[in-house]
């Protein structure tokens, strides 16, 4: 499994990344995570310890992971990459899964050099439009690496849409999936902590990620006279820009900066009374998933992402993008109705146990591979005579 993205970097790829080789080994697979060493390298070898102690994948570091800007977020590239390192080290594997490809220079590398009997990918970026500029300037070479892809996964149908202009093909729809173990409700035996109606908000503190037009729209429910607070869990570049904003605003006082959470995440996702999600662009959802697991009601913006996920009967209440207005009078709803949340609690948390637990999703990942280990089903539609097919355990 090779990602520019593990712990402790966090974020949807990097737990994607790590619950997916859970599952695989529980399927009786032999997994190992390669990855760049981050900048937070600090116990980084008691972090891969634990994960093989605790979870049974291990985890390979090469080059250092460094952070760029990279489409309204902050991406990962590995360097350097020593030509010889990384066939050396996929050496041996009957089957090579680059996730997060197309901007990232590890994965990408992987596909490159891969000589497993089944080498995939999983695309996890939506980008608006077919003109990124990494798109045009290296689309000759990036679209050779990844025509040796046996087969394309995408996250989500979005994720599809957005690569297809530059990169047409086929893509197998498989989503990002939800631990319903550790993102459940509250047991009925569990209190709320004391305080006013929490209003959770997850997520980098970016500009895609709209936290000012959250902060907006609680200067409006603060002018009508409810009582909240808003939960911030998450860091990022905007963080002084959003604190001076609140004070602007006056409700300073309504916002607990919460910082970047991991292992205190689900209680705040049960506890809250309602997740907001302002984000403008998004593949998939996964925070929403995590929120609907929970039992949180939820109110988001209306981008294509999160409509890959609130729809079919899931609960969830869209608003416009970037319109603070409409943000306000959906959380105001959900604040002020206390059997609309109850309703929206129950049947979230059914449909999402129904299709985003990891072991489901696993399952589809695992039957993809031995499809193509078996011969069928790759890219170009030849049957092909497997070299080292994956009847049993394999080695990822």
């Amino acid at each position: 499994m090779v990602t520019e993205y593990a712990y402790p970097i966090l974020g949807g790829v990097s737990e994607h990344v790590h619950f997916l080789s859970r599952e695989l080994v529980a399927l009786g697979h032999d997994v190992t995570v390669v990855t760049g060493r981050s900048d937070s390298a600090a116990g980084l070898a008691e972090i891969d310890r634990a994960a093989e102690r605790d979870v049974g994948y291990r985890t390979a570091r090469i080059g250092r992971a460094l952070p760029v800007p990279s489409n309204g977020s902050i991406a990962r590239i590995t360097v350097p990459l020593r030509r010889s390192a990384l066939p050396r080290l996929l050496d041996g594997y009957d089957v090579v899964h680059a996730q997060g490809l197309v901007g990232s220079m590890l994965p990408l590398g992987a596909v490159a050099v891969s000589r497993a009997p089944v080498t995939v990918g999983t695309f996890h970026t939506y980008t608006e439009g077919s003109t990124h500029w990494a798109y045009r300037m290296f689309h000759r070479r990036l679209t050779g690496w990844l025509d040796r892809l046996d087969r394309r996964i995408a996250v989500s149908q979005a994720c599809v849409d957005g690569l297809t202009p530059s990169f047409p093909g086929r893509y197998d729809v498989i989503p990002n999936g939800v631990d319903c173990e550790r993102f459940r409700p509250l047991h009925p035996d569990e209190a709320l902590p004391d305080g006013p109606p929490r209003i959770l908000f997850v997520g980098r503190l970016e500009p895609r990620n709209a936290l000012s037009d959250l902060l907006r729209a609680g200067a409006e429910l603060a002018a009508s006279g409810r009582e909240f607070v808003i939960q911030v869990a998450g860091d990022g570049p905007t963080r002084g820009v959003s604190e001076r904003l609140a004070a602007r605003l006056g409700i300073a006082d309504r916002v607990e900066w919460l910082g970047r959470i991991h292992d205190d995440l689900p209680r705040r996702y049960r506890e809250a009374t309602v997740f907001a999600a302002p984000c403008t662009l998004a593949s998939f959802g996964v925070i929403l998933v995590e929120a609907l697991a929970s039992g949180t009601p939820l109110v988001c913006a209306d981008n294509v992402g999160f409509r890959e996920v609130v729809k079919d009967g899931m609960p969830g209440r869209f608003v416009p993008m970037r319109d603070p207005h409409a943000l306000a009078i959906g959380l105001g709803e959900v604040l002020d109705d206390p059997v609309l949340r109850g309703e929206s609690s129950i049947r979230g948390r059914a449909l999402t146990a129904e299709r985003y637990e990891w072991r489901g999703v696993a399952l589809q990942v695992e039957a993809l591979y031995r499809e193509v280990a078996g011969g069928a089903g790759r890219r170009d539609g030849q049957q092909t005579e497997p070299t080292s097919p994956v009847a049993g355990p394999a080695a990822i």
